[in-house]
């Protein structure tokens, strides 16, 4: 004769297993970690876009700068300026792609923010409890709808932690491989930025006033600016070399925004859909209701 035995321990297990994801889901104890990695993420991507469309629009100004000089009574207009071009270009593209980044934070953000919702939080609840009622209950038991409705709560309960753990993975692999990249580049473009100001405001204090002093003072205007003239093409290469020194590191946030947004994120999606697929697919995770004991020969009853 056989008799069935419930298998308390599995079930216990996995009650306790099932009401930890619950709390952990209701609290939104992971969402708060995600989310506050994001934040900071998603402030570093906006300081940056400000001082890179900062040093955009400065050299942009500097590029329409034009110098008249009369060498000999000869004029002869110089645009500086134009030297800035393919640093310009190069920042100017860097620009969108941190918007592009910051654009993806956001989205996650938002992502996170629909994960906690009451909507969200109310179809927890009820997968919990569907997963809950398939280890106690016989309901449904032997029938497809019961396959279906454990295969769905699991699929509820997968979707409600995928982005907050795939934002805490990337996070974790951005902190420990990208963050020195990003922080020692940032440095160089902040001195950049703080360069191009100097520049811009040693070119507004060289602007002299025009005022009727007499022949002698007209004279030395004429001398200042004419040496101004002469200079600036050789103060503006200086800048040039020290604004082509932060190309490579624009390259290296280039990088760094890509796989922050774009690589990491989507190998850690593909990697969760992957596992939550052989999850839902496979029966390890229904824990069998009972299990078949039969007694030894000793306690069986002679026939």
């Amino acid at each position: 004769m056989t008799v069935d035995k419930p298998s308390n321990v599995n079930h216990w297990l996995w009650s306790a297993a099932i009401l930890t994801v619950l709390v952990l889901g209701l609290t939104d104890a992971v969402d708060r970690g995600a989310r506050a990695q994001l934040r900071d993420s998603f402030g570093d991507a906006m300081t940056t876009f400000v001082i890179v469309r900062g040093i955009n629009a400065a050299i942009s100004v500097f590029q329409g700068t034009e110098v008249a000089l009369e060498p000999g009574g000869v004029g002869v207009v110089l645009t500086p300026g134009q030297i800035f071009d393919p640093v310009n270009d190069l920042i100017e593209r860097f620009s969108w792609i941190v918007l592009a980044a910051g654009t993806s934070l956001g989205a996650q953000i938002i992502l996170l923010n629909i994960g906690t919702s009451l909507l969200t939080k109310t179809a927890l609840v009820l997968a919990c409890i569907t997963l809950l009622g398939s280890l106690w209950t016989p309901l449904l038991k032997g029938t497809l709808w019961r396959r279906i409705l454990i295969k769905a709560s699991m699929l509820v309960v997968v979707l409600r932690f995928l982005v907050p753990l795939v934002v805490l993975a990337n996070q974790a692999l951005y902190n420990v491989a990208l963050r020195p990249t990003f922080e020692s580049s940032f440095e160089v473009l902040e001195q950049v930025g703080r360069d191009v100001e100097e520049l811009q405001q040693q070119e507004d204090n060289s602007v002299s006033v025009e005022t009727d002093d007499g022949l002698l003072n007209s004279i030395s205007r004429l001398y200042e600016r004419t040496t101004q003239g002469m200079n600036i093409s050789a103060r503006y290469r200086a800048y040039e070399a020290r604004v082509a020194e932060a190309a490579e590191q624009i390259i290296n946030l280039i990088a760094v925004f890509l796989f922050q947004t774009v690589v990491f994120p989507l190998l850690f999606i593909w990697l969760g859909l992957r596992f939550a697929r052989s999850l839902i697919s496979s029966n390890f995770w229904i824990p069998p209701a009972v299990v078949s004991y039969r007694p030894p020969p000793s306690e069986q009853s002679p026939h």
